[in-house]
């Protein structure tokens, strides 16, 4: 069967686990200049164990999907004993990339200062991604130049989790990627000053940012995007000496959206992927 008719079989099931799942922590909402999109969701342990932050961002193609929509997720990394923040932005189309990207860095020092405010220490923060999320979040942590734009210090970053997320624009994309990318830029635009495998190229020999662990977790059968896309980047990112795990999920089952944000409800004793997630997230915790 094709992956990416797999894939949209697979929604009905998924709106159904979270329609079914409960919520066991309540989170509170923090909104950026009272924006319906641009705001953040904070979920605090019930018991912690961990002083790492977990800031996740969100998928949806760029042009759909909440915070809210992904509060399963939260739940779920609060639950490991980690503070978990889910961070939203604007959406395609009626924004596009450097909007979006902006949205992204400004909210991240937001989160910062609220932290800060609740007197929660955020000096280790891991970033991780499903999908466009993953692209986002990986310029956030890689990207020198909005580093500098936005006084980002890297030194907080422990590490970047990326589930199926789109790295590399490089050569002929899958059709639905191809046009969620394409309608991400403005017209006319460079693809490559939003493209991560284009952006680490920013990053000289002896810099902090070659110090950052990058996991990347990609399916053989996703169905949206294309394995070699992310393995051209992993394998550019080695070359630099960067810190790179690689995993590759192969049943079938995981197609974009299951591997990406359905794994979260699954049982972690028997979800290999899911053990591997809080596994990353657990080497990049400080011992």
């Amino acid at each position: 069967m094709n992956d990416f008719v797999r894939e949209l079989q697979s929604y009905p099931g998924i709106a159904t686990k979270m329609l079914a799942y409960k919520r066991e922590i309540k989170a509170t909402k923090v909104s950026l200049n009272n924006s319906k999109e641009v705001y953040f969701l904070h979920f605090a342990p019930q018991v912690k164990k961990h002083n790492e932050i977990v800031i996740y961002i969100h998928g949806g193609g760029w042009n759909s999907k909440s915070p809210k929509d992904f509060e399963f997720i939260g739940q779920r990394i609060a639950k490991e004993g980690y503070e978990s923040i889910i961070m939203g932005y604007r959406k395609v189309p009626h924004v596009h990339f450097n909007q979006i990207i902006d949205d992204v860095c400004k909210e991240y020092k937001a989160v910062l200062k609220y932290l800060q405010g609740k007197n929660i220490d955020a000096s280790r923060v891991i970033i991780m991604g499903s999908s466009a999320g993953a692209h986002l979040g990986s310029l956030l942590v890689y990207d020198k130049e909005l580093h500098a734009k936005y006084k980002i210090g890297v030194r907080r970053f422990a590490g970047f989790i990326g589930l199926a997320g789109p790295y590399c624009f490089e050569g002929k994309l899958p059709w639905a990627l191809n046009q969620l990318v394409s309608d991400l830029f403005d017209k006319g635009q460079d693809k490559k000053v939003g493209e991560p495998y284009s952006r680490i190229d920013l990053v000289k020999p002896g810099d902090v940012e070659l110090t950052i662990p990058m996991y990347l977790i990609q399916s053989e059968h996703d169905g949206v995007i294309d394995m070699k896309q992310t393995l051209l980047f992993a394998r550019k990112a080695m070359e630099m000496n960067f810190p790179v795990t690689f995993y590759r999920v192969t049943d079938s089952k995981n197609t974009h959206s299951y591997y990406s944000t359905a794994v979260f409800f699954d049982d972690l004793a028997k979800s290999k992927t899911l053990q591997t997630i809080f596994e990353y997230i657990g080497q990049m915790t400080k011992k």
